[in-house]
């Protein structure tokens, strides 16, 4: 029997990049550093059509007009110059990803290949990802199903590239707002409550409480932005009834609290990610925000005790 190779997830991605390229990758300093020696047609991808063909005659020694710039060429000429232009671009931004995943693989040993049929998919859905933002987020992917393969499915890669840059910031708002009780995975957006079962506490006002989110920085269009993408289920979930004196641990970022409920029939409301939202929360280098986890706190206080772990 043929022993299975253990390399490093750097020594994979550079074997997948020596298969998909044709060569080795470079550091990505290496790589940023070097790029003023690329043609100027080769550069970022955020110059307009005509602002790329007038870099090239002004490389030439030549000012053109818009009007002259085509001056002389077929349409034929002008059609394959397009298309040439394109492919630089696409191929940059296929090594830029994958130069920058480096920095995100491990060194830890792993003898799992990266289905072949995953990783070509992958390969064609990254050649128009010119933001760098973006870049960035695709190339953590790469490192996370290099270290772990099966960890994230062609659906999510789908879904990923209709991703711009202004959903990628809603979902890390989303990221920042998110906790977990333990047992739950994954991590949900906790909002409100209600308390079931007591007349006098519906009398007194204190039967549910609620809170903006908005207030936090996640509004509701970005709610919705994030339902219709399938980031976040369509509705919002209840739990099922909580007991008295159920012991509850809260996870947010690094933060542990403990508490208990105060009173039978209590139901929790939260926004749930869906699978594809879960598998990219850990990509996401998202901060905890205090205001929210107070606010939370304070929320819940009339329905839970919370205290820190002992």
């Amino acid at each position: 029997m043929t022993k299975v190779q253990s390399l490093s997830g750097q020594q994979k991605l550079r074997q997948l990049a020596r298969k998909q390229l044709g060569g080795d990758l470079q550091s990505a300093g290496t790589v940023r550093q070097s790029t003023a020696a690329l043609p100027l047609d080769e550069l970022q991808g955020n110059a307009s059509f005509i602002d790329k063909h007038q870099q090239l005659s002004s490389r030439a020694g030549v000012v053109l007009t818009e009007q002259e710039l085509f001056a002389g060429l077929t349409l034929a000429e002008r059609a394959n110059r397009r298309i040439r232009m394109r492919q630089e671009q696409q191929q940059l931004n296929l090594e830029r990803v994958m130069t920058l995943a480096l920095d995100y693989c491990t060194e830890m040993q792993t003898s799992q290949d990266v289905d072949p049929d995953w990783f070509s998919a992958y390969c064609e859905l990254v050649l128009d990802i010119s933001s760098h933002s973006m870049q960035k987020l695709w190339a953590k992917i790469l490192a996370g199903e290099i270290s772990s393969p099966g960890s994230f499915s062609l659906k999510t890669l789908l879904l990923l590239k209709q991703m711009n840059h202004k959903d990628a910031i809603s979902l890390q708002l989303a990221a920042s707002l998110s906790c977990r009780i333990k047992s739950q995975e994954p991590a949900h957006i906790y909002f409100g409550y209600v308390q079931q079962g007591s007349l006098w506490r519906w009398l007194a006002g204190k039967s549910r409480g609620m809170l903006n989110l908005s207030q936090f920085g996640l509004t509701y269009p970005q709610i919705l932005n994030l339902i219709d993408l399938g980031l976040l289920h369509q509705s919002e979930i209840e739990s099922g009834e909580l007991g008295k004196n159920q012991q509850l641990q809260w996870y947010y970022h690094q933060q542990l609290l403990q508490g208990r409920t105060k009173h039978q029939g209590l139901v929790l409301q939260y926004y749930k990610f869906t699978s594809i939202g879960a598998e990219l929360l850990p990509l996401l280098s998202s901060q905890p925000n205090p205001q929210y986890w107070q606010a939370l706190q304070q929320l819940l206080a009339d329905v839970i005790v919370f205290h820190q772990p002992g």
